[in-house]
């Protein structure tokens, strides 16, 4: 009988609550940019287009300067003249992990200096043309456990803290962490409504300001205890739709971020919410977290295929919120080989992670900021159709299907390169290109009537 009744739960129909009326008319009218001069974005249900109806691909970086954590070394909290380097680097977004412990650290208690220093850091990334996706982290449930996102009051507190494994298998398959999840996802302790007040408290301070590209409502979330595929449907989607209509009436010019299931290759459900403005992400790593673990070399077309995919039945645009490695030259090659692959597919991405106390840092690792930091299109008009870049010569390829003439095509330039040279298929006197020497952006006008347009941009010292 409890199996029977397991599968009837299972193949029932979820119905999720209605979008809010005026949230759809408040969205459709979002064109008036805020936050130092940021255009609002949006999703179509494919790709993220800003007010022009540019595509857009977003490509910057992980900040952790925010996050109270034990499961990593977070970075320091960053700074202008880190925002500074960002932009040179030709970065136009950070993800921000911030964390529900420092967010409501009493029952029903929000930190107002805790969302200044949230305020203090958007602003700064703004000040030099950077949005930030304001991203909810969990990793292993709570600090309690040695990981961070939950406050030491929601957590399943009389069970053991650690599993007899080594690390980070040990905060992994804690007792303790996995009767948290299974409490949180069940909804059992009123944790749930906690975070959606949570996010509304941090949507209310960001609802005006176009500098907030998104929320990215749960970071990695995974099945454990309850069986994958059963999970993200009966679970996990209700309990984003809930976020996402409670923050709509909110905050409705925002995108939002649902994450793809850390669920470890096992078979997963992927339905699409009645929501406008959502991106689908994943985190793709240069060792993968698919089995086998480890890859010698990692096939980046499995998770960035499967990527496309579940963002089509999801109806929501790609992107790949975390990707990385640590140093060491055999994870130079991966990260060279990733970056490629981003082109390929035409995503952006936050690479992980700028100033982490750990190895995997951006800053720690100079050798790589030609490979991470590349050429590439912020706003294409009209629809993207190739993109190739090779870090090496500094050449980059774009095709593209629009009218460049009133809005133009504008590509971040990474600041060691000073000099440029465009060859268009449209004819030269129809070209005209000019780069800022303070924003590190390549605005390409073409004044033709031809709608498909094919760029190589030469890049040099």
């Amino acid at each position: 009988m409890v199996c029977l009744a397991l599968l009837v739960f299972a193949l029932t129909p979820n119905f999720y609550p209605a979008y809010p009326s005026s949230a759809r008319e408040l969205a459709a009218s979002a064109s008036t940019a805020s936050g130092h001069g940021l255009s609002w974005l949006h999703s179509n249900g494919s790709v993220i287009l800003d007010s022009q109806d540019r595509q857009v691909l977003l490509r910057g970086m992980n900040v952790t300067g925010l996050e109270e954590a034990k499961d990593m070394r977070p970075g320091p909290v960053p700074t202008s003249q880190d925002f500074a380097e960002m932009q040179a680097d030709g970065f136009d977004v950070i993800r921000l992990p911030i964390n529900w412990s420092r967010l409501e650290p009493r029952p029903g208690v929000m930190s107002s200096s805790y969302l200044d220093l949230i305020r203090s850091v958007v602003n700064d990334a703004a000040a030099h043309g950077i949005y930030t996706i304001l991203d909810m982290h969990n990793i292993d449930w709570s600090i309690y456990y040695g990981g961070d996102g939950a406050p030491s009051w929601a957590t399943a507190g009389g069970l053991p803290r650690s599993f007899p494994l080594g690390s980070p298998w040990n905060r992994h398959l804690a007792p303790g962490v996995l009767a948290s999840y299974g409490i949180f996802w069940a909804d059992l302790g009123g944790w749930q409504q906690d975070v959606t007040q949570v996010w509304s408290y941090v949507a209310k301070a960001f609802r005006d300001d176009s500098a907030v590209a998104a929320f990215d409502l749960w970071n990695e979330p995974h099945p454990f205890p309850i069986p994958s595929g059963l999970f993200e449907k009966k679970y996990l989607l209700p309990f984003e739709a809930n976020v996402i209509t409670h923050l709509a009436a909110v905050a409705p010019h925002q995108m939002w971020i649902t994450e793809q299931t850390l669920d470890f290759g096992l078979p997963t459900y992927v339905g699409p919410l009645p929501y406008p403005n959502q991106i689908y992400s994943s985190h793709v790593f240069a060792t993968l977290l698919e089995p086998p673990w480890q890859k010698p070399t990692p096939e980046y077309a499995i998770p960035l295929n499967l990527l496309e995919d579940q963002a089509k039945e999801a109806g929501a645009a790609p992107w790949v919120g975390e990707i990385g490695a640590g140093g060491g030259a055999s994870n130079q090659a991966w990260v060279a080989k990733e970056m490629n692959e981003m082109d390929k597919y035409h995503l952006g991405w936050a690479y992980w992670d700028w100033d982490e106390g750990g190895s995997w840092a951006f800053k720690r690792n100079p050798a790589r900021l030609k490979i991470v930091a590349r050429a590439y299109p912020r706003a294409t008009p009209g629809s993207l159709d190739t993109l190739s870049y090779d870090y090496h010569d500094g050449q980059l390829v774009v095709d593209f299907t629009g009218d460049a003439s009133t809005h133009p095509l504008l590509v971040e330039v990474p600041s060691f390169f000073r000099n440029f040279t465009v060859t268009s298929s449209d004819p030269a006197h129809d070209v005209s290109s000019k780069l800022d020497s303070k924003t590190h952006i390549l605005s390409v006008r073409i004044k033709d009537s031809q709608l498909h347009h094919q760029l190589r941009i030469h890049l040099t010292a």
